[in-house]
């Protein structure tokens, strides 16, 4: 179902009233963005921590359940500090960009003209048939306020059409898993989620999304429980993931360590 025209007028307005910000410096945007997303002082920085191709190693993750996965950066530098200030610092507006960075990065949409439009989605024609969008649930959650994920789940169910959905919860009592582990995070994350009671996602290709990936303990275990409720297929795609960079990508300080 497409977003009325209305939704996407509003959006612009609303550039103009509160200008778009670099994600990665918080650089106002102006007319010299860098595909409509960031500013032309982060452009080396961004390229640099591009995951290319965006899907993940098993040989660097834990994954079960999952079909595949994907991240559109390494988690280091500005995209690391981007995604901290997204969920610490007080700056949800960033995840917009994020997600579209996604979008870009991930499923080769056209990037947007310019600040507060959208990537075009007329090249969105081989993103695989996902019937819903299902973002990973905070550990930690707080009464009216979203987390990243669902922020960015959002975001690219307008762009992909596409609607979002929340079947999954934490379970009381589970651990964050900042300080664990990856034995430690794969034991505690396959009791951690469950989806909630009735939640039917019959015959459904589900994407999964998150900010981060680290072992794979978490998306492997949200997926399992998406399977038992129905769905045929779960992708999780995140902002970045948490991987050694390659020596190409590391900066000199970085490799004379």
């Amino acid at each position: 179902m497409r977003v009325p025209d209305w939704q996407q007028a509003a959006e612009q307005a609303a550039a103009w009233v509160y200008p778009r910000r670099c994600p990665f410096c918080d650089r106002l945007l102006g007319p010299d963005a860098v595909q409509g997303g960031f500013c032309p002082d982060c452009a080396a920085e961004e390229k640099r921590l591009a995951h290319e191709p965006p899907r993940l190693p098993e040989t660097e993750h834990s994954f079960y359940a999952l079909s595949q996965a994907l991240a559109a950066y390494y988690y280091d530098g500005a995209v690391r500090q981007a995604i901290l200030l997204c969920k610490r610092g007080g700056r949800p507006w960033y995840a917009r960009e994020l997600a579209d960075r996604m979008a870009v990065r991930i499923w080769g949409a056209e990037a947007a003209p310019r600040p507060g439009l959208r990537p075009q989605d007329v090249l969105f024609a081989h993103l695989p048939a996902y019937q819903c969008i299902v973002p990973v649930p905070p550990h930690q959650p707080m009464p009216g306020v979203p987390g990243l994920p669902a922020l960015l789940a959002r975001r690219l169910g307008l762009l992909f059409h596409i609607p979002v959905e929340t079947p999954l919860q934490t379970v009381r009592g589970s651990s964050p898993q900042k300080s664990m582990s990856r034995a430690e995070r794969m034991q505690n994350a396959k009791n951690a989620y469950r989806c909630r009671p009735g939640a039917d996602l019959s015959g459904k290709r589900v994407l999964l999304v998150d900010d981060i990936i680290t072992t794979g303990a978490t998306a492997s275990a949200c997926a399992l429980e998406l399977l038992k409720a129905g769905a045929v297929d779960v992708t999780v795609a995140a902002v970045a993931a948490t991987e050694e960079l390659p020596k190409e990508k590391r900066t000199s300080t970085e490799k004379s360590k």
